[in-house]
């Protein structure tokens, strides 16, 4: 039972959205949209596994914090009576090579060799702060296993570890699992607390991305983009409050609720009416405040203070 269901990662959200908005887009943008794109196609292709199993409680993409400036986080983690699971999902193309004597890990793809990072140490780790994080809010000691999951049936695993699988292996490795432990550690109702507990603790990502990647704000394009064919930028058609592309003739009443999240995403989940009007284009102050005010977005402040709050993520379907 999905308690934490998986959604599309806000890191990569905000890449696509200035992808979308920037300029000129430079390489590390580039290559770091493409990582992100695989890494949540792989965590997506281990669900068709994860819905094979019974009596666990399953949260993806949980974060957490270690202290008060650092967290970890949690591709998937399994919740059971004899204890929890914590699942690191990795998708990665070619053979990776598990050197146990150095704790070295290679990939080898196209006859190119090149290290990449453990992530038998990464799932080490995340298992101890999981254990600390507990202890931190009174829970007792629970056993806590781990397993790097390769998502691509293609990669080929070179390793003596028991904790490196295909995602195919997951449902009879959980099930050996299970059989091996045997004693129950937590009742129905501790699960569902556990659970409940943990999801409500969970920090969604601070992105930051115009910083991390050194864009001037001035660099970002305004304007609603079209749903259709992705292109900036479409008009308001004021009698009808309607929005048309003018590259497809694509027509939306939603499209400023995307282009909305886009602000968000890069600038923070706060927007004035003037910084409305700015970036989705509407000269008028009352057109722009009928569309907030019809999104029923939390508000505070008044008059020039008065801001709105942009969920994350915002997106709606026409």
């Amino acid at each position: 039972m999905n308690i934490k269901t998986r959604g599309v990662p806000l890191q990569l959200l905000g890449l696509e959205a200035l992808m979308r908005r920037v300029v000129n887009p430079n390489e590390m943008v580039e290559a770091d949209l493409k990582k992100w794109k695989s890494g949540y196609s792989g965590e997506r292709s281990l669900d068709y596994y994860l819905n094979q199993l019974d009596d666990l409680l399953i949260l993806h993409d949980l974060r957490l914090s270690t202290d008060a400036y650092t967290y970890f986080q949690l591709d998937t983690l399994l919740l059971s009576k004899y204890g929890l699971v914590i699942l690191e999902v990795k998708n990665y193309q070619g053979r990776i090579t598990f050197n146990d004597e150095n704790h070295q890990v290679l990939r080898t793809l196209h006859q190119v060799e090149e290290r990449i990072p453990n992530p038998l140490l990464q799932a080490s780790r995340q298992k101890i702060e999981l254990e600390q994080f507990l202890i931190r809010q009174g829970w007792p000691t629970l056993p806590i296993s781990y397993f790097v999951v390769y998502s691509s049936p293609q990669t080929i695993l070179n390793t003596s570890s028991h904790k490196v699988i295909h995602a195919e292996a997951l449902p009879s490795k959980l099930s050996q699992y299970v059989q091996s432990t045997r004693k129950e550690c937590l009742t129905r109702i501790q699960m569902n607390q556990l659970a409940t507990g943990l999801k409500k603790f969970h920090q969604p990502p601070q992105l930051k991305l115009l910083q991390k990647y050194n864009v001037h704000p001035a660099a970002i394009r305004p304007g609603v983009h079209c749903p259709k064919c992705n292109k900036l930028k479409m008009a308001r058609e004021p009698r009808y409050r309607k929005w048309t592309c003018s590259h497809c003739a694509h027509q939306s009443n939603s499209a400023h609720i995307p282009t909305l999240q886009d602000y968000a995403l890069l600038f923070g989940p706060t927007i004035t009416n003037e910084q409305a009007r700015y970036f989705l284009g509407i000269e008028s102050p009352s057109a722009t405040k009928y569309h907030l005010n019809q999104l029923n977005l939390h508000t505070t402040g008044k008059n020039r203070g008065h801001v709105y709050h942009i969920p994350l993520p915002f997106t709606l379907l026409d």
